[in-house]
């Protein structure tokens, strides 16, 4: 069996889940995966940051009891990872602390516009993330990662990498792929199996969230968009005219909204004179891509 190992991009909510983010990365580590991440971050670190997820098979986010620090719009730069990762159709897993409210005050947000803005990303998560795992103590975290991580490596097996000296057992293991590939083709041939495919006139609904700027605020919003099939591929269709990544899918989608989803949003802001940071949900872009 191949020994393949799994890259992790941590990202964490405050300076106060230092002792846990030790905890969590020390648990990884331990159980074979490489963990990285941005421990303190500003403006400079930003494209790091996103280099470091487009490098990473894993996203984990490890939510504790602050907002942490924000970038220059407001936002926290860890809601920023999280809204990367999720355009780059990265699989995310969520710790978060279960009674946040309980930690020492000196752990929690003490500026109510901060605490307000840390409870709305929580329900946010809550909200959106699939997989969510609970933690009141560093041992719970420690029991947490290692029970879940194994099945999140189940579900979504990333591309990982295998040591050099194991290299020739994965190009034997390509070619019977490929040998595997020929023969079933054969068969669906033979057989005459037609596969069922959607109709390019067919509709498809989805929802996406977006920020709108008006008078001199922004809001975020959650839209619903139908388009036919036929339009989606003719999206798609400009910017994979090369050979490029599958999570490319969410980038281009992301970006055609962006260019596209005025309209939508003025449907409940009718003063909103741009759109910036259109996100697909994950859910539709998965059905997309199959």
């Amino acid at each position: 069996m191949l020994d393949t190992r799994y890259q992790i991009f941590i990202s964490t909510s405050g300076r106060e889940m230092q002792p846990e983010r030790m905890v969590l990365s020390q648990t990884l580590v331990n159980m074979g995966f490489f963990a990285w991440g941005l421990e303190y971050r500003n403006p400079l670190t930003t494209t790091l940051a996103r280099r470091q997820i487009d490098e990473s098979d894993y996203v984990v986010l490890l939510l504790g009891s602050q907002y942490g620090e924000q970038s220059i719009s407001g936002a926290s730069y860890f809601s920023l990872e999280y809204e990367y990762a999720l355009s780059r159709a990265k699989p995310i897993v969520v710790f978060m602390h279960e009674q946040p409210e309980s930690r020492d005050m000196h752990l929690q947000e003490t500026h109510p516009q901060l605490k307000e803005k840390f409870l709305a990303f929580r329900k946010k998560l809550l909200h959106e993330a699939n997989h969510i795992f609970y933690f009141k103590s560093p041992r719970d975290l420690e029991l947490a990662v290692r029970l879940n991580m194994p099945l999140m490596v189940e579900q979504y097996m990333g591309q990982g990498w295998v040591p050099a000296r194991q290299a020739h057992h994965l190009e034997d293991e390509i070619n019977r792929l490929k040998s595997k590939i020929l023969q079933l083709e054969q068969q669906l041939s033979e057989s005459s199996i037609q596969a069922n495919e959607v109709a390019p006139q067919d509709v498809f609904a989805f929802e996406y969230q977006i920020q709108a700027f008006q008078d001199g605020n922004f809001k975020e919003l959650k839209r619903q968009r139908q388009m036919t099939w036929s339009q989606l591929l003719s999206i798609l269709a400009k910017h994979f005219e090369t050979a490029m990544p599958e999570e490319n899918f969410g980038t281009c989608l992301n970006e055609y909204l962006n260019q596209d989803g005025l309209e939508d949003a003025r449907q409940e802001l009718p003063r909103a004179h741009a759109v910036a940071g259109a996100q697909i949900n994950h859910k539709a872009l998965f059905r997309i891509k199959k």
